[in-house]
């Protein structure tokens, strides 16, 4: 609900500035359609919304909350036409750069890269100061350049040090380049705004690469009672998991033994006791002194609870 809330609100702030004229009996389905969702009434906030687009189809205001719904809702293709509709009929209202910037998660999540970095640089063209499209930015440039992602997460910090996500982007990208005590700093910071189990997972992947195999474990076992899924190789959103960043490492530091068997910690929450063998045996053949470390992990503390 703490997600739907804030995204919520990112919509209504564009919804404020819009409020062309628009006959009453729409107004009223959408105005009761707003409330709804504010309460979280999915289901009736979404045929309050959409009676109020058949009544005028030319509405941005019932558009942009109706796909945010929808963007909630996982219904990506219906969600990127209502918020393409109101883009249109609207492309330069004031606050549009929040709608142009739900938009690219959208294109992002699509797989549509270039979309996505077209509506995060018009965001920012329209209002420099306004801090999320540079995290999107960022995501979109990590895939490539890592120092071009780090420059755009710490752009957002400045402008709103509250985002929990510019500090995330940043870890994985001071990870990914090899500055495990940056990353474990980022995560700290993003942990202390908003405790996800993503980020527990992530910074124990870290914590366990940086030596830390005690505060590796904490931290795993943390996530995964949150979240039993951050544990595995299941992405989220259109962020890897924290299974698949540490694969990455490893294909980036193959020597590194405290990565395989901080992967092999993972596949025993998966349950993956013969996976997680063959990788304590990579870490072991790569530096034998983690021997009574391993040994103690997995005979005696290893408890995903």
């Amino acid at each position: 609900m703490r997600q739907l809330n804030h995204l919520f609100l990112l919509v209504v702030l564009v919804v404020a500035n819009l409020q062309a004229q628009t006959p009453s009996s729409a107004k009223d389905y959408f105005d009761t359609g707003v409330a709804l969702f504010q309460k979280g009434e999915l289901d009736g906030a979404l045929t309050n919304l959409t009676k109020a687009i058949e009544l005028t189809p030319r509405y941005p205001d019932a558009l942009l909350v109706r796909g945010m719904l929808l963007f909630l809702r996982k219904d990506m293709e219906v969600a990127l036409a209502d918020f393409n509709k109101a883009i249109d009929l609207v492309p330069n209202a004031p606050r549009m750069e929040r709608a142009y910037n739900i938009r690219s998660i959208i294109r992002d999540l699509k797989g549509d890269r270039d979309g996505a970095l077209s509506d995060v640089n018009k965001a920012i063209q329209m209002n420099p100061k306004y801090a999320p499209p540079y995290i999107g930015r960022g995501n979109i440039q990590a895939e490539t350049d890592l120092d071009k992602a780090i420059r755009d997460y710490e752009l957002a910090i400045v402008l709103d040090p509250s985002l929990e996500a510019a500090y995330v982007g940043r870890a994985m990208a001071r990870f990914q380049k090899g500055n495990l005590p940056g990353a474990i700093a980022d995560f700290d910071k993003a942990i202390e705004k908003t405790p996800t189990a993503y980020a527990y997972v992530e910074r124990g992947v870290i914590r366990g690469i940086a030596g830390d195999i005690d505060g590796a474990m904490t931290d795993m076992r943390k996530g995964s009672s949150l979240n039993p899924e951050t544990t595995s190789d299941k992405d989220r959103g259109n962020a890897t998991s924290p299974f698949k960043n540490v694969t990455q490492f490893i294909k980036s530091n193959p020597t590194n033994a405290r990565a395989y068997e901080v992967r092999g910690l993972l596949r025993l929450f998966q349950g993956k006791k013969a996976e997680a063998d063959l990788d304590f045996a990579k870490s072991l053949e790569l530096d034998p002194k983690l021997k009574l470390e391993i040994e103690r992990l997995v005979n005696v503390e290893f408890d995903p609870h």
